[in-house]
């Protein structure tokens, strides 16, 4: 190709410290989501529909059926059968057989204090027997849109058929949580539970620490809650938030304590810092994406107006793979320079795995330098100085040069390139503007012969 010697090439470097940072929550949990429940939008999720117990984090769909099937005012009475049935290590609230309550201070029991009894008594007045419950449980489940879950009993204890997901049990929750009365019952701190033919008052207390305002777990945000545990099911969390410019629903799964708690804060922080839940003038609701530094946003708005890539939960700041990059680079490429890179897009074989793995500053360099060389715009800058060139190979090394040097690729005030840190996905949107910048402009002057 003819050379052009283009010396508009040469434009501002950015060179961020949020470069190598990932704003994506570090979890200890073995399972989580975060979904935004009024679009179902998955915001973040760790082996979402990977299988595990829930325990009594159950009891948000036992609450569902038991609040649509029964009236609130109805009196429920501790039974003998429960008292034989549940097992004796079981969370309660310390009700005696004949005991009274009604159905609404029984969810408080369930759903704040985690009472198993009082589970067993409110599933016998809906469906007559545990068996009955559990396939109206399994129904309203899949009506729920939870697809891949069982449950065989209403309080959670440990049955190895007994299991559910995090996915599922993040759809369970928006179901339940979208009734008043359970995010109510759900985010209440403390209450005073009535038996209803004595004049005992057992005061309840909630066992999630985001609702106890001297824990250093406290969340102001959280307004339904709800805890589980038992040895193979660890500790497992479901809990709703809302803030100003968004309602957040998160789910952890096996994990130790405080963990649980310690996760789900780190989700909630990650969703209301990175979203915004707006309106469009015409009626529906949308999520806006704003997981990056503030220097990107010009570059990830051109690239969202010119189609490079869609609105997406995915996170500007984390590292971008391999495919990705040449993917997009291909994108924000005219289509007439399309078959200069077709030989750097080799989905198949072996490749697919390397392909999926972080993109590295040099190696994106290297893509770039085999791309645009073709186009014989080297050499057309002074050279400027890389001090860590010595980090990477010759090849590398000719490849980043030549990055710098056209103004695609930065290095900070010291000199240093970074080629073997990852880049982040917003650096890579910023390099593809850059990019389309110059082949818009050298392609002003007419596509040279070949």
């Amino acid at each position: 190709m003819q050379k052009k010697y283009l010396s508009f090439l040469l434009c501002f470097i950015i060179f961020s410290n949020s470069l190598f940072a990932s704003a994506l929550p570090d979890i200890s949990a073995d399972g989580a989501i975060l979904i935004e429940p009024k679009t179902n939008t998955i915001i973040y999720s760790k082996n979402m529909y990977q299988t595990f117990y829930p325990a009594s984090t159950t009891k948000i769909l036992t609450a569902l059926a038991v609040l649509q099937d029964l009236p609130t005012d109805m009196i429920i009475t501790k039974t003998q059968t429960a008292a034989d049935e549940v097992p004796a290590d079981s969370s309660q609230i310390g009700l005696k057989v004949g005991d009274q309550y009604t159905v609404l201070d029984g969810l408080y029991a369930v759903l704040m204090a985690s009472d198993n009894y009082v589970c067993y008594d409110l599933a016998l007045a809906d469906k007559g027997n545990i068996s009955a419950f559990a396939k109206r449980m399994n129904g309203l489940a899949i009506d729920s849109n939870a697809l891949f879950s069982h449950f065989i009993n209403p309080h959670g204890y440990h049955d190895p058929d007994h299991y559910t997901t995090p996915y599922d049990l993040s759809q369970i929750a928006k179901a339940a949580f979208d009734d008043p009365i359970l995010t109510k019952i759900a985010g209440t701190s403390s209450y005073n539970f009535k038996v209803a033919n004595s004049d005992v008052v057992i005061p309840l207390t909630h066992t999630s620490a985001l609702l106890d305002k001297n824990s250093p777990y406290y969340n102001p945000h959280v307004v339904a809650s709800k805890t589980g545990y038992h040895t193979p099911a660890g500790r497992t969390l479901v809990a709703k938030a809302v803030y100003d410019n968004i309602e957040l629903i998160g789910v952890v799964m096996r994990t130790d304590a405080p963990n649980q708690f310690e996760d789900m804060n780190k989700l909630f922080e990650y969703g209301a810092s990175n979203f915004t839940l707006s309106t469009h003038v015409k009626g529906f609701d949308y999520l806006t994406n704003h997981s990056y530094s503030n220097w990107a946003k010009p570059y990830v708005t051109q690239a969202l107006q010119e189609g490079w890539i869609t609105n997406t939960t995915h996170n500007y700041l984390s590292p971008i793979t391999k495919r990705e990059f040449v993917t997009l680079l291909k994108s924000a490429t005219p289509t007439s320079y399309n078959s200069l890179l077709e030989n750097m897009i080799q989905f198949n074989g072996s490749s697919i795995y390397k392909e999926n793995l972080k993109t590295t500053r040099g190696e994106a360099a290297k893509v770039l330098y085999r791309f645009l060389n073709q186009l014989d715009l080297a050499n057309i800058l002074p050279s400027k100085t890389i001090v860590d060139l010595d980090q990477t190979t010759d090849s590398y090394a000719k490849a980043i040069q030549f990055c710098v040097d056209i103004g695609i690729m930065s290095i900070n005030e010291n000199g240093y390139f970074g080629p073997n840190e990852p880049l982040s996905y917003e650096n890579a949107l910023c390099i593809f503007s850059k990019v389309n910048a110059i082949i818009k402009r050298y392609d002003s002057y007419g596509l040279p012969a070949s």
